[in-house]
């Protein structure tokens, strides 16, 4: 056990170092999970903020991420499972923030860019075959009047 003298001098010396420590110096751990909205924020825990994702102003680009799927897709079709190229596409058009343009898909606008006619039962089997975190017959319930960006912007009027 320390004597009253020495303890008192510790302490007195603790606080002194934390009160001159300057505040960028002060410890706290990594940022490395999510901020979540409706908690407060926890001193010494940083969060970090998502980034917002930018919503598409045509869906054609994105849903060319899904041109490998066409093979699957088209009506008479002898594919018998998509290729793992389909799948990551269809994942990658809801992962990058353009998931409003499954309604595109939904809708057969897709077919604008498809090489053949589209099977939609197929198209509503890639749920289950591409193991898919959403349901596309659950999605085709919400897209009347959906907002949707169109599949092309428009052309800008001739001559202005």
């Amino acid at each position: 056990m320390m004597a009253p003298s020495k303890m008192s001098f510790l302490i007195a010396s603790l606080i002194v170092f934390a009160a001159a420590t300057p505040s960028a110096m002060a410890f706290s751990f990594p940022a490395i999970l999510p901020c979540i909205p409706f908690l407060p924020r926890i001193p010494l825990f940083p969060c970090i903020e998502p980034t917002p994702l930018k919503e598409p102003t045509e869906c054609r680009t994105p849903l060319l991420k899904m041109l490998p799927c066409a093979g699957f897709l088209a009506i008479n079709s002898s594919v018998a499972v998509p290729p793992s190229t389909c799948c990551e596409g269809a994942n990658a058009v809801g992962m990058e923030g353009a998931a409003i343009c499954y309604c595109r898909v939904v809708d057969g606008e897709i077919q604008q860019i498809l090489p053949a006619p589209m099977n939609f039962t197929r198209m509503f089997a890639l749920t289950d075959e591409c193991g898919l975190h959403f349901r596309l017959d659950a999605l085709a319930e919400n897209c009347e009047g959906d907002g949707a960006p169109p599949m092309t912007l428009p052309s800008p009027p001739a001559g202005n």
